[in-house]
Order: structure tokens, then C-alpha cells, then sequence
């Protein structure tokens, strides 16, 4: 039999994707499949969960096999779709962003004949723009900050002066890590 999935995202209204997969593929397969049609990048950390009506996560399907029994985990290579879906409306997170813990929600809409003339699995409707694989965190690059400074070099940071009263070239030759006193920086510390 061949499953539909529908797969929606919280963060585009307007994106959708339709994948036809076998039932009989494996979660890996699927994962495959996703990625193809969402233009993401295999490089990333990802797991399936099963789920309930209300979106909750539950039995995890991972990419990796994490090589301890007790974990609770299965991975995608292992687990066919067939042995956990198989009713109309069964429903599965992919978590394609675990550091910023989002997901696509995949939706079992309908389970169809295979189309002899079809190559599975397909993505057979696409709407929408897919969510950007990782956000951007708004922060710059370190390197980004410093090259805007138009400094070329990090000498060029401090004067000779100031490198003579921060201590710059005697890292360990000089007196200021006597007793951990800091050597002119300060002894308002008691030890």
C-alpha cells in the first residue's frame, strides 16, 4: 500500500508538501524524502516521533542508532512506516531542528493502490516555501565583528603603551600571577 502524508509547518502557514511512500519503506526512506522535498541539506540532526491528536511526542525514531538498548530509541534504517502508522489521520512529528526544537507535523491523509507508473516515494504536491533548515541565531560571527573594525591585524588593537600596563608579552616572565595578586590588577581579593 502507499501512504500519503500531508506535512505542514507552524512556522509557514502557506507551506505544504504531499509525499507518497510505500508502507513497507523504511522512516529513513521517509526522512530522505522529506529532505528532497523541503531542499534541506542531510547534515543535520533529526528523529521522527510518533504522535497523538494533540502533537505530543512520543516514541522517538532516530537517525542515528544511539547503540544502547535502554534509550527507547529506534532508528530509521530499522523502522518501517507500516509497523507504526497505519490508520487515516495518524499523525508523526519530524524534528528537523533539535537545537531550536522545531518540527514538521506529518499527517497519514489517505492510503492509496501503487500507481505502477509512479516511482516512490514522490512528492506529489508542494506549496509554500519550506521553513529555513536552521535559524540563524541574529548573532554575528566573532570574526564578522572583528573584520568590521577595519583593523587588519590584532596588534593593532592596543598601543605599545597600553601592551606594557596590560602586561602584553610577558604572559608568564613577569611578577603578575605572584600569589594569584594579578600583578597590578588588582588585590581586593582574600584568600
Amino acid at each position: 500500500m502507499i501512504y500519503k502524508f500531508r506535512i505542514i509547518s507552524d512556522e509557514n502557514e502557506l507551506f505544504t508538501r504531499t509525499i507518497e511512500i510505500s508502507d513497507d519503506d523504511t522512516f529513513l526512506k521517509f526522512h530522505k524524502a522529506i529532505l528532497k522535498a523541503c531542499d534541506f541539506k542531510d547534515s543535520e540532526m533529526t528523529s521522527f516521533f510518533i504522535s497523538n491528536d494533540d502533537w505530543d511526542k512520543g516514541q522517538e525514531i532516530t537517525l542515528f542508532d544511539m547503540g544502547e538498548e535502554d534509550t527507547g530509541t529506534i532508528p530509521m534504517q530499522k523502522a518501517k512506516l507500516k509497523d507504526f502508522v497505519g490508520e487515516k489521520e495518524d499523525k508523526i512529528i519530524y524534528q528537523f531542528d533539535f537545537f531550536g526544537d522545531r518540527a514538521l507535523f506529518c499527517t497519514l491523509v489517505d492510503i492509496l493502490e501503487k500507481d505502477a507508473k509512479k516511482k516512490y516515494p514522490v512528492c506529489s504536491h508542494s506549496t509554500g516555501n519550506a521553513p529555513l533548515q536552521v535559524l540563524d541565531d541574529g548573532g554575528e560571527d566573532f570574526n564578522d565583528l572583528f573584520n568590521e573594525t577595519g583593523i587588519d591585524d590584532e596588534d593593532d588593537l592596543f598601543s605599545n603603551e597600553d601592551k606594557d600596563e596590560l602586561g602584553f608579552g610577558d604572559e608568564f616572565g613577569g611578577n603578575e600571577f605572584d600569589d594569584f595578586g594579578g600583578g597590578g590588577y588588582g588585590n581586593d581579593y582574600d584568600y
